[in-house]
């Protein structure tokens, strides 16, 4: 659904500015877009923060660490380690950082796995959907 303002509605939004000089007049029609609709015409999108999580995951699964223990060095609350660990939080730069010191896993090793899986991804959409 898309909103739109009627002309009278920016001719009395000007009418108005004219008498108060302070205000900004409209001069274009405005639309909002649906925060509904999918942005990339059916395909399923890559979201960042489930391809960090799966490979924060990874890489304390290979050190056969568990959550509990990643969570206490890295100063993070379990909870909140296993929501971003299922991709349901975004991590700011600075748990990121917390996390990977926690797991000694420099941040751009951690960046370039989730860089690999990314592009791994967007060449199987690619191939399927160019294919349909």
């Amino acid at each position: 659904m898309e909103r739109e303002m009627t002309q009278q509605q920016v001719m009395n939004t000007s009418a108005r500015s004219a008498a108060t000089p302070n205000q900004i007049s409209l001069t274009h029609t405005v639309k909002i877009a649906d925060p509904s609709a999918t942005p990339v015409y059916g395909k399923k999108m890559i979201l960042m923060r489930q391809v960090i999580g799966e490979e924060l995951r990874r890489r304390r699964n290979e050190q056969g660490r568990t959550l509990r223990d990643v969570s206490r060095d890295a100063q993070v609350s379990l909870g909140y380690l296993s929501e971003l660990e299922r991709g349901q939080k975004e991590a700011s730069s600075e748990l990121l950082a917390a996390v990977c010191n926690a797991l000694d896993t420099p941040l751009s090793s951690l960046l370039a796995g989730v860089s690999t899986e990314v592009a791994r991804r967007e060449a199987m959409m690619a191939d399927r959907y160019s294919t349909v």
